[in-house]
């Protein structure tokens, strides 16, 4: 059996024509047609019915074609997974990110790594939450990855890079907007905008208004920043912000929380792979840039 006869196999499964297969694949429809009748006379069962018109799956093609799919499927993930061990001198680097760090945050990181670095590609991947910055790792996607996490929360295979908090985002006018320090037993009142469920964000705005004794009533759910700002400036609602996405806002009010909402931003990789030489160099990159210390000794710990 060999990848190529399964890689035809799923081609013809998907467009139920040999011709049509041939002509995605760039070959003649007899080596197709030739690589179909190998693999059955090998599987000793018949995979297409090719008895109608428009050709179809057998019920043997049917359970086939999932494993064939899923073969295929490992070989592109072992083909990603080598690339990550490619000479640190060049070679790409899949990154996750969820909203407001991409857009405070990592430029910076991104600018001084391209300018040592200008070899090394960086995919960035957006991703809408922690959670799935942390299936992105699982599944080979990413190689890197920025979450949330609780203040004081440590997690095996991650390197905090920043320590921050929520503010208050209030329109100037408001009520509260002379207070020193906003309790949330204030804002029982007040319409939410929240970023969406899932987010770090979301869960600890929720969690905090339980914690005071209410439902937060929410306005609208957004991950564009943009929206919530302006929305904010207009009156619409308030909203929770980190510190670093609003000291330069001028259009509105932003205040701590009493008592306060603190996090820490961290780095994070999968510990299902061994780090590679490339991603080591990006690991000690990242460490220096935030001023920690013993990152190649992190990076290289079994956890």
């Amino acid at each position: 059996m060999e990848l190529r006869q399964l890689e035809y196999f799923c081609t013809v499964s998907s467009l139920k024509s040999f011709t049509k297969a041939a002509q995605i694949l760039h070959v003649s429809q007899p080596s197709v047609t030739k690589a179909v009748q190998s693999l059955e006379a090998e599987l000793k069962v018949t995979l297409f019915d090719r008895s109608q018109k428009h050709i179809a799956l057998t019920e043997a093609g049917q359970v086939f074609l999932i494993h064939a799919q899923k073969i295929l499927q490992d070989v592109k993930a072992a083909q990603i997974g080598m690339e990550r061990f490619q000479n640190r001198n060049g070679g790409t680097i899949r990154f996750g990110i969820p909203p407001m760090v991409e857009s405070y945050l990592f430029p910076n990181l991104f600018i001084k790594f391209q300018a040592e670095n200008p070899d090394i590609v960086i995919d960035l991947r957006e991703c809408s939450d922690s959670m799935t910055v942390k299936e992105s790792l699982k599944s080979g996607e990413s190689d890197f990855g920025i979450i949330y996490l609780k203040a004081g929360e440590m997690q095996c295979n991650s390197l905090n890079l920043l320590e921050d908090e929520f503010y208050l985002c209030l329109p100037q006018n408001h009520k509260l907007a002379m207070a020193e320090k906003i309790s949330f037993k204030s804002l029982r009142n007040e319409k939410f905008i929240l970023q969406p469920a899932g987010t770090f964000q979301n869960f600890v705005t929720i969690e905090r208004a339980a914690s005071a004794g209410f439902s937060p009533e929410i306005l609208l759910c957004t991950s564009q920043i943009k929206t919530i700002k302006e929305l904010v400036s207009s009156g619409a609602a308030v909203s929770l912000l980190p510190r670093f996405a609003v000291m330069s806002e001028s259009n509105f009010k932003f205040l701590p929380v009493n008592p306060p909402i603190k996090f820490t931003i961290a780095l994070t990789w999968s510990k299902f792979k061994d780090l590679s030489p490339l991603s080591i160099h990006f690991l000690n990159f990242v460490g220096s840039l935030f001023q920690k210390d013993n990152v190649l000794a992190i990076s290289q710990k079994k956890i």
